[in-house]
């Protein structure tokens, strides 16, 4: 471990904070990699005397959005620094791609530096970036410059937050999971961000209203009410039937030990024959009950996701789902698609 820049006896001083700014820097990170974090922030803190750094976990306003916290969070800091790795591209990372644009212009206006912890695959808006590797021996150095940098030097030396982008038919715009995703019980329906048109999506779709109807439309879907979706009530509940089943097929043998009439003992056992196997069934049926949700649902989505295409379409922007917890956004040039159609019999209504 190199040694801290500090420990020559020279005090380093940390650029002023503006009337506007509360913090030096703002810290996003996979809980995950909370310790690693935390004695890094711990080590600049000592080492640089009045550094101001905001975590989520401590500055957060709580009540408040997760989006909005993070955002007036990143405005009211001079930097931005981002601990990547795998688990946060799965976690962290999927919150501000939720909405790019709510912060999107204060990304624009904060230096953000990328720290590689751990080998990754690197966001796409990321990806033009140099990025400091965690491994690296000189890293805590180039961390410290970076601090001591002002913003209006460091800008020139960073490019823009966001790059140039080509498109073709087919291409994939966005994947945007849903904003709880982290805490979504699995037979719950996610909520997606309608606070704005993420900023992939903005070189096709401008007007904010369209996204937040198209978006809306799946946000109306809503998750079950039974107590069967919790897994513990269908457990108990199916054993419950199978004993049931067990029970009745059993009462015959036990029944028959005693003296009954022949339409006692034929009426015991059309009962026993209808019943047994209804209960058997029934408990069947409780234990694959998150399956059949499950598909009643993908299929209401899927249903959704077509009424929200109508929105999108006439801006060539397309979405699908995979998933209950994740869109997917496409740029298709349907005019091409359109003429592929009309070559067919009732071409315009199948394109419809």
């Amino acid at each position: 471990m190199e040694s801290g820049p500090g420990e020559g006896g020279v005090a380093l001083a940390i650029p002023p904070l503006r009337p506007s700014e509360k913090f030096h820097l703002f810290v996003s990170y996979s809980s995950v990699d909370a310790t690693w974090t935390h004695g890094l922030i711990s080590r600049l803190e000592a080492d640089l005397a009045g550094l101001k750094v905001c975590l989520h976990e401590r500055d957060f306003t709580p009540g408040r959005n997760v989006l909005e916290n993070m955002a007036e969070c990143i405005q009211q800091s001079q930097k931005v620094l981002l601990v990547l790795s795998q688990d946060f591209v799965q976690s962290r990372w999927c919150l501000l791609e939720a909405d790019l644009s709510l912060f999107g212009s204060c990304l624009e206006r904060k230096p953000v530096i990328p720290v590689l912890l751990r080998p990754c695959q690197v966001p796409l808006h990321l990806s033009h970036l140099t990025y400091l590797e965690a491994a690296d021996s000189h890293f805590y150095r180039k961390v410290v410059q970076l601090l001591l940098m002002p913003n209006h030097c460091l800008a020139r030396s960073l490019p823009a937050w966001r790059p140039a982008a080509s498109l073709y038919s087919g291409k994939s715009l966005l994947t945007l999971n849903c904003v709880n995703r982290d805490s979504l019980p699995s037979w719950k329906v996610g909520t997606f961000s309608t606070l704005g048109v993420p900023d992939p999506l903005k070189e096709v779709l401008e007007d904010p209203e369209v996204y937040k109807r198209a978006v809306g439309i799946l946000n109306g879907v809503r998750s079950p009410r039974s107590c069967l979706r919790y897994l513990g009530c269908r457990v108990t509940l199916a054993v419950f039937l199978f004993l049931v089943a067990l029970a009745l097929l059993s009462l015959p043998l036990i029944m028959g030990l005693l003296e009954n009439t022949p339409a006692q003992r034929f009426f015991l056992i059309a009962a026993n024959i209808f019943f047994c196997p209804l209960f058997f069934v029934l408990g069947v049926n409780t234990l694959c009950w998150f399956r059949r949700f499950s598909k009643k649902m993908m299929q209401e989505l899927v249903l959704r996701v077509g009424e929200a295409n109508l929105l999108l379409a006439p801006h060539s922007l397309l979405m699908g789902c995979d998933t209950m917890n994740k869109l997917h956004f496409v740029y298709v040039l349907l005019g091409d698609c359109r003429r592929v159609f009309l070559e067919a019999a009732e071409g315009e209504a199948l394109f419809r």
